[in-house]
């Protein structure tokens, strides 16, 4: 169990880095509301080992979550589900918002 889940993204203007996350605590057998966060409060919690992230997919089909990837920080930035250490936000297919 993580701390908290990154269930959407949204990006900057170049739509190159992503600028705020939407993020919920995780209360074990359920999701708590979505908070807008902006990317790099997200990566500071992570590279000061305060709170540890995950993404969540949620089905419209059975209305659950299901669990994702952990998400960790590559160069103290950049906000990642895979440890192939490239500069760059990789959340994997999140959706926006």
């Amino acid at each position: 169990m993580t701390d908290f889940c990154i269930s959407a993204v949204r990006y900057d203007t170049s739509n190159q880095h992503i600028a705020m996350l939407k993020v919920h605590e995780d209360k074990g057998s359920k999701i708590g509301p979505a908070r807008i966060v902006p990317r790099e409060f997200v990566a500071d919690l992570i590279r000061l080992n305060k709170a540890t992230f995950q993404t969540i997919i949620h089905s419209k089909e059975s209305k659950s979550w299901s669990n994702g990837a952990l998400v960790h920080v590559i160069d103290d930035t950049y906000l990642s589900t895979d440890r192939n250490d490239i500069s760059k936000d990789n959340l994997g297919k999140l959706p926006g918002f």
